[in-house]
């Protein structure tokens, strides 16, 4: 199971503490409010929602309330998903996760809502929650993003990729129905072994995000992209990430191709939640959430796995100059 809190969506907590609701007055008497941040991807094993209380509290100062769990989270809830075709109901169930990292928030408990219910993109599904004190319903909708078409730099087909100093590498995929803002990754995988007790083996990864931030013309599908990105970038991700040690040899591990697609919720929230260019740096505010705010939107995270190494780039980083000094060999 891959994680889902990645890649897109930390960019969603970024914009938690300034995101806000046209209808809510944050700086009016107590009103019980909540916070919903979700993305759904129909190639995950588990779906996690973030819900929390949207507080204000006139007789202290934010960054004291924001430290007491119990100002964060509420005390009773049945949040459910309703695949709203078939009127199929998934509960959620609350978890504890790991601790988060301390900061301006509380970080223990840190409570998530969980599913491992299948979610399918030929459906479209929504959030339900009911406030306990005031009995308002929490609502939000969501389609759900289809799987690409990936043909380069990699397939299913063709596990390969070639990265060469002096060229580029072609992203070329048909962007699948529903889908409109489009993240890519190569992982470059690899194993560092003591050179003085080979039984100590670290395996290590390297993300290099290739495509960023991509937005096609509409989420209708069938839309072809090809993009282009320099090989010498991946040398420089290298040359960046892989500190010259020489009391470690490094081997090649088989790699992977990573692309992550956004349903049009999610980039109408990214591109409103962006600061615009300019002195005043001013943000829109937008959420699809009724009765709330925050984001319910879909991703489609679609994996190849077991990608090698040309034979050609493998020799590059093994026996040119600039990149010999990190140790690797065959």
């Amino acid at each position: 199971m891959r994680p889902c809190f990645q890649y897109l969506f930390p960019l969603l907590c970024v914009f938690l503490l300034n995101a806000c609701s046209n209808d809510l007055d944050v700086l009016g008497n107590y009103e019980e409010n909540a916070s919903v941040y979700c993305l759904l991807d129909p190639n995950q094993t588990w779906q996690f929602i973030k819900i929390n209380k949207v507080f204000v509290n006139p007789n202290a100062k934010a960054g004291d309330v924001a430290k007491i769990a119990d100002s964060l989270y509420f005390d009773s809830i049945k949040p459910e998903i309703v695949e709203l075709e078939t009127g199929r109901r998934i509960s959620l169930q609350k978890a504890n996760i790991a601790l988060k990292d301390s900061g301006y928030f509380a970080n223990s408990p840190n409570y998530i809502y969980v599913t491992n219910q299948r979610i399918y993109n030929i459906y479209t599904y929504q959030f339900e929650m009911t406030l306990p004190k005031t009995g308002k319903k929490v609502l939000a909708k969501t389609n759900i993003v289809n799987t690409p078409f990936v043909a380069y730099p990699v397939s299913p087909a063709q596990r390969i990729i070639s990265i060469q100093t002096t060229s580029s590498i072609q992203i070329q995929f048909q962007a699948p129905k529903k889908g409109k803002i489009y993240d890519a990754y190569f992982h470059f995988n690899y194993t560092e072994i003591d050179k003085f007790d080979t039984s100590k083996k670290t395996d290590k990864t390297i993300a290099w995000k290739i495509l960023r931030s991509y937005r096609s013309i509409s989420d209708l599908g069938n839309e072809f992209v090809f993009q282009r990105v320099s090989g010498i970038m991946f040398y420089d991700q290298l040359l960046g990430n892989i500190p010259v040690n020489p009391n470690v040899m490094r081997k090649f591990k088989t790699c992977a191709f990573e692309l992550v697609s956004g349903n049009l919720e999610l980039d109408n929230y990214i591109q409103a939640s962006t600061p615009s260019i300019g002195i005043v740096q001013k943000q829109s505010e937008y959420t699809n959430v009724s009765n709330g705010i925050g984001i319910f939107a879909s991703r489609n995270t679609y994996y190849i796995d077991e990608v090698s190494l040309s034979e050609t780039t493998k020799n590059v980083i093994v026996g040119t100059a600039d990149y010999k000094v990190l140790g690797f060999v065959k």
